[in-house]
């Protein structure tokens, strides 16, 4: 009999810097700790979530490994556009639109080389918003 499984409960994101990646982590995708910090925890990991508590990623202190799993995030059109446009804003590189011909998609790294995918299946929207 296969396991049921109920959802994906966190994932493991190593980190060389924790205070720099809460801000980052904060900034760009708008993950928080689950609780009030009063000082960083000696040993990992650090949580974070959104505020749904639905999106829960565990930080790991750690030299970055080379990775290739991406990692996801589901949007509506009007939030992939809040999205593209705060990560170009908060990137040094610019981070262009990939059109899958049923969604559109983003991709990007975090400072330690994590990858990430911002996508979202309002397709008709989102190509009159960029004339595509």
């Amino acid at each position: 009999m296969n396991p049921k499984l109920q959802n994906i409960d966190h994932i493991h994101i190593i980190v060389e810097d924790w205070q720099e990646a809460l801000d980052w982590y904060n900034n760009i995708l708008g993950l928080k700790p689950l609780e009030k910090l009063i000082s960083l925890p000696k040993s990992g990991p650090l949580m974070i979530r959104n505020n749904e508590g639905n999106i829960n990623i565990a930080l790991f202190k750690g030299e970055p490994q080379d990775n290739r799993s991406v990692i996801a995030f589901k949007v509506t059109g009007a939030e992939f556009i809040n999205c593209h446009d705060t990560i170009n804003h908060s990137l040094t590189e610019n981070i262009e639109l990939v059109d899958h011909s049923s969604q559109f998609s983003i991709y990007f790294k975090d400072p330690y080389g994590n990858p990430y995918e911002i996508t979202s299946y309002d397709y008709d929207m989102l190509s009159n918003h960029y004339n595509i």
